[in-house]
């Protein structure tokens, strides 16, 4: 006697039956015994005991035909590629069809990532180990660990069967993050692992003391109206919550948060005793100390010169160093008017400050007037001191705001 397969759907709070259709709601089985599906599946096949065995039958597109649907395509849509001969699932975070169980010929065997190398300011070789039965790398870098900010042109990047690159027109003293996918007939693995580095930062001197040549740009970018908090992701505020800003001028970050949550210190030369908080490897955030030395060094040591004491950069509040236009150390740190941002310094230092601004109650200001640069050194539990360069002075200003205002930072080489 031939065998019936009912089909049950769970309804809300009825039953009903259409010849062999029982329906209840919330899940879907097909069997034919009539057995309640099980509650965790929305939908429970059983051909036990059945006549009628067979499988499951997903659509099946050749490769032409794959790439015929129309975007955006939803995360995990599944397809069996006739072409390749391969179950592939739609990954929406790379835009990339992965393909994890094929008939015809084996995908790529299991690799990893390895750390970066030839690291500089602008560039890193990106590496990975080889996978087997691989003809073809995919490469992403981008500036957050989550992959939603890519570097231009590092995007899905089909890099040919080599083992390394080398990722240019980067920014100095940057963190980025890089993942490899491998290829070949039959499609494309999942991400390997993903490795972090952090670019170079330039040099810039007076004495014995080396700046970073830039203003410090880590981390992941939140909203201005959201606290930077203790948590495993470095964060930063870019300025009027545009990340293009952070790329010309760096981010802007809470006293704690750039101090990565160390202690408060003094110390002059700190060296490798520095507190390093988001800085590079091999630099660390000047001390209020280490600030008075520098704008006393350029003031004194870089024509035209002055001739204001060490002891009055390093107790002075306020505005500090000669004021005589190109002699005081404001004027020697800004950019000029022929720079890109401009502003009205003869950087005769190299420092080549920025106005920045900076961020505070949740919005922006100062862009193009002002720079705020933190110190490694409290002046309360709530207020560390800051250096001020301003449109208005040719000297810098030793100042100590509140710790939860954001303000640029410069690292000081060891």
């Amino acid at each position: 006697m031939k065998k019936q397969i009912l089909i049950y759907a769970l309804a809300l709070s009825c039953q009903f039956t259409i010849g062999n259709l029982q329906s209840f709601a919330q899940n879907v089985g097909i069997n034919s015994t009539g057995a309640t599906p099980n509650a965790k599946a929305l939908l429970d096949i059983d051909a036990a005991g059945s006549s009628n065995k067979g499988g499951l039958l997903v659509p099946r597109l050749t490769t032409t035909e794959r790439n015929a649907i129309t975007a955006p395509i939803p995360m995990s849509l599944l397809i069996f590629n006739t072409t390749t001969e391969c179950f592939e699932a739609w990954n929406q975070t790379s835009s990339t069809w992965v393909a994890f169980g094929c008939i015809g010929c084996q995908l790529p065997g299991a690799f990893t990532a390895n750390a970066a190398s030839g690291i500089t300011a602008t560039a890193f070789d990106a590496n990975w180990a080889a996978s087997t039965g691989a003809t073809t790398y995919y490469l992403d870098v981008a500036t957050d660990a989550s992959f939603t900010s890519f570097v231009s042109g590092y995007t899905n990047l089909n890099v040919g069967n080599v083992l390394t690159l080398n990722v240019t027109s980067l920014t100095c003293a940057t963190t980025y993050y890089y993942r490899v996918r491998s290829g070949n007939s039959c499609g494309t693995s999942p991400n390997s692992n993903t490795i972090t580095v952090t670019t170079s930062a330039c040099g810039i001197s007076c004495g014995t003391q080396v700046f970073a040549a830039a203003n410090l740009n880590v981390g992941t970018q939140i909203s201005q109206a959201t606290t930077q908090t203790n948590n495993a992701t470095v964060e930063k505020w870019c300025y009027n919550d545009v990340a293009a800003n952070c790329v010309t001028y760096g981010g802007l970050y809470q006293w704690d948060e750039a101090m990565n949550y160390a202690a408060s210190t003094n110390c002059d030369p700190c060296g490798a005793g520095g507190v390093q908080g988001q800085c590079p490897a091999g630099y660390h955030m000047p001390t209020d100390l280490e600030w008075s030395r520098y704008e006393y060094c350029i003031e004194n040591t870089i024509a035209p010169t002055g001739a204001t004491p060490l002891s009055t950069f390093q107790t002075t509040v306020g505005w500090r160093g000669l004021n005589t236009a190109g002699v005081g150390p404001g004027d020697k740190m800004k950019a000029t008017s022929s720079n890109t941002p401009a502003w009205n310094g003869t950087n005769t230092s190299g420092f080549n400050a920025l106005p920045a601004g900076y961020s505070g109650g949740g919005a922006s200001y100062g862009m193009g007037t002002t720079t705020y640069l933190w110190s490694a050194t409290e002046e309360s539990g709530t207020r560390a001191w800051y250096r001020v360069l301003n449109t208005g002075s040719v000297q810098s200003n030793r100042n100590n705001p509140g710790k939860t205002g954001g303000l640029s930072v410069r690292c000081l080489q060891d």
